[in-house]
């Protein structure tokens, strides 16, 4: 009987254990009723516990509708007028929360849901805010009253969630942990700009976000643990119809900070959208579910300070050892939870890992660090880039959180075999993006880049050529934008001359190591201002006033494929060293250049070529540029994009898949063929010629090929998988 009267006392003080320790005391939650709200009437409340009437800014733009659940959000949407509208409750008092943020004694979380329906129209800003000029919405957390715009009468302090677009890639979105004084930004025009704004978390990039279809629910949590005065932001991306429970499931850390609130009272919470003239529905947003609660403060381990990307060369064999960070015995994980910790010998690859500390018995949150291996070998010829493997957004060159390029161990590790010669301009990316629909061009694959303006100038490295021809070829689009501007130095009819694409030569001094680049066959771009097109140009080096250009002048957002060579190159006789440039070339044969320049004022010589360079040379003259079906090569017909495709009903490549080693290539002509066999970076692997016999790829490992097959001047490329 004692036993079990023991064994009772001692359940009883689990469950009062349990009870005590383990609960979860909500203080506040909105889920907008069931209800429909006529935009016009405006939403005051009524269904939140406890119970509170809210105010507006202005009437007429916000209601409740009814998603499929038949569950009540909150919806804003314009009526025609260029608006930041705001919505505005009152914290409940006489509960457990203390108004005075650090005064608490309990963790503080937040969670909520938040929808754009098109993309924010801007990224976070210091000095301007949020104007009614651009789209965004917000969540206040807390403030210190209900005036949450600048503009508007004794605007507060607080925090928000904001949804806008991403730092690192303005086609995606990201969700940003907000400090404000002086209301969110923004004064009235005319007026000076009283607000202070200081981003304290920033997720990374959500999925890309249209403009005319709605992107993923967003469900939010937000953590502010009093006794370390440390806030977490915390994410998932909701697919569906309708809001998912932000409570419920796992969310990813979108990032912490260790920042101190004020000590004034915090009285307030509600929402702020930006919206535009068009009463579109995709130019909506929308809330949800807000709650507030409070839980015994956890046993807490800080995560560790982590760079948010590292990039590796792979010469260096980069190891888990070799990721970088600030912490107390880091373990590194491919999952953000659970599993086993990675051996610090594991070779790296280009993948995200998940890094955390445990302190007395304790793990960290894990933090995410994307990491890019580059490939350092050289591109042997011809070779061929056609972005094939690369994920969309993904950044051609990666610079370790944007350090400084001129720092020698880390000078812009880059896809593929792409780098970047050191240099402090690093201001801006060339990205993956998906190819258009290219239509004079044979076989195109892969996804494309685009860049814009000025920023790093990403290049490639081939063996090194000391004598004969060099060819490449490419395909590009080029978008008009605003911030071309006439001339103030050359001819003001035109843009600034400014290249953007060359052959490069690489010296490096071997004193000093200092690296120089010498350009060659650059490809020029200037717009003509009074017609709104543009020309294509070229310079034998990189002399914006020796350049010849085409005298056809073309319309923007059109396809083009350039073909440039350099011709003579180690020829002692500078004049016999030629630079030309095809514009849409349409033969099979090599016809005569569209523009040629052999014997500038200025002498060039070129005893090597090693490379081919992307250039981002002015924010005023360059356009918005696609590019993509690089290839490069010792003849025209290795680089000719717009060769003639052999009949693919009179060609079989066969077996496929490729188990045994032997591969047969056939036609109705069965004369020889070159085949030549390149893996997914575009690297040659094997060459051979053939008219029946078989080819022997047993040298190959198992993976995804592309084999180019060149007959009688015509020429197909197909893929092979090798098992």
């Amino acid at each position: 009987m004692k036993k079990t009267l023991l064994n009772f006392k001692f359940l009883f003080l689990s469950l009062l254990f349990c009870t005590t320790f383990s609960w979860s005391q909500t203080i506040f939650q909105e889920n907008f009723g069931s209800a429909v709200v006529p935009v016009a009437n405006n939403y005051v409340g009524g269904t939140s516990t406890p119970v509170v009437n809210y105010t507006t800014n202005i009437p007429g733009y916000s209601a409740v509708g009814i998603d499929a659940n038949n569950s009540g959000y909150l919806n804003f949407v314009s009526n025609g007028i260029a608006k930041r509208v705001s919505v505005s409750g009152d914290l409940p008092t006489g509960t457990d929360f203390n108004n005075v943020l650090h005064s608490n004694t309990k963790l503080i979380t937040w969670t909520l849901n938040m929808k754009s329906s098109r993309l924010s129209t801007n990224q976070f800003s210091a000095t301007t805010g949020y104007p009614e000029t651009k789209y965004f919405n917000a969540t206040v957390l807390c403030a210190s009253n209900n005036s949450f715009i600048s503009n508007g009468t004794t605007p507060g302090t607080g925090y928000a969630v904001v949804v806008q677009k991403s730092t690192a890639d303005v086609t995606k979105a990201s969700i940003n942990l907000i400090k404000f004084s002086n209301g969110l930004g923004d004064a009235a025009a005319g007026s000076a700009e009283a607000s202070v704004l200081t981003r304290l978390i920033e997720s990374p990039g959500l999925a890309p976000s249209p403009t005319s279809a709605a992107p993923n629910n967003l469900s939010i949590k937000v953590t502010y643990n009093p006794s370390i005065d440390v806030w977490e932001l915390y994410y998932r991306e909701d697919a569906g119809t309708v809001f998912v429970d932000p409570t419920s499931g796992t969310l990813n850390l979108g990032g912490s900070f260790t920042q101190v609130p004020p000590t004034t009272p915090m009285t307030s919470f509600g929402y702020v959208v930006g919206l535009q003239t068009s009463t579109s529905a995709q130019n909506s947003f929308q809330f949800d579910n807000f709650q507030i609660a409070l839980s015994p403060l956890p046993a807490y381990t800080a995560p560790p300070v982590i760079e948010k990307r590292q990039a590796f060369n792979s010469a260096l064999n980069p190891k888990v050892s070799d990721l970088v960070a600030t912490g107390t015995a880091i373990k590194w994980y491919s999952t953000l939870t659970g599993g086993s910790a990675l051996a610090t010998t594991d070779a790296l690859s280009y993948t995200t890992y998940f890094g955390s500390q445990t302190i007395n018995g304790t793990e960290s949150t894990r933090v995410a660090t994307q990491v890019f291996v580059g490939d350092t070998a050289l591109k042997t010829l011809p070779f061929y880039e056609g972005f094939e493997g690369y994920n969309l957004a993904d950044k051609l060159v990666l610079m370790n959180n944007d350090a400084n390029a001129a720092v020698a161990t880390n000078n812009g590790v880059g896809l593929g075999s792409w780098s970047i010669t050191p240099s402090t301009n690093i201001t801006d990316d060339v990205t993956i993006v998906a190819a258009p629909v290219w239509t004079k061009i044979v076989n195109p694959k892969g996804n494309a880049i685009t860049f814009a303006g000025s920023g790093i100038d990403p290049e490639l490295k081939f063996t090194n050529t000391t004598s004969g021809n060099l060819f490449s070829s490419f395909v590009f689009t080029a978008a008009d934008v605003a911030t071309i501007v006439a001339s103030t130095t050359t001819d003001p009819a035109y843009s600034t001359p400014t290249g953007f694409y060359s052959f490069l030569s690489t010296n490096i001094d071997p004193v000093t190591a200092a690296v120089t680049n010498s350009y060659s066959s650059d490809v020029m771009f200037r717009k003509n201002m009074t017609t709104g097109k543009f020309n294509i140009g070229l310079s034998k080096s990189n002399n914006i006033t020796e350049c010849v250009w085409s005298p056809t002048e073309y319309d923007f957002n059109t396809e083009h494929v350039v073909v440039i060579s350099y011709e003579n190159i180690g020829n002692a006789d500078a004049s016999l060293q030629t630079a030309n440039l095809w514009i849409d070339p349409a033969t099979s044969t090599q016809p005569t250049a569209t523009l040629s320049q052999n014997n500038p004022t200025t002498s060039v010589t070129r005893d090597h070529i090693d490379s081919i360079k992307l250039v981002q040379a002015s924010s005023t003259s360059t356009p918005t540029l696609i590019v993509d079906e690089i290839r490069v090569a010792n003849t025209w017909s290795d680089v000719n994009l717009a060769l003639p495709t052999v009949n693919a009903s009179q060609l079989k490549m066969y077996p496929n898949p490729v188990s045994n080693g032997k591969l047969f290539i056939s036609s109705a002509t069965d004369v020889e063929k070159e085949v030549v066999i390149y893996n997914t970076l575009g690297q040659k692997v094997l060459q051979a010629k053939t008219s029946t016999e078989a080819i022997n790829v047993s040298s190959l490992t198992h993976g995804t090929y592309f084999v180019k097959i060149n007959e009688a001047g015509y020429s197909a490329t197909k893929k092979l998988i090798v098992q």
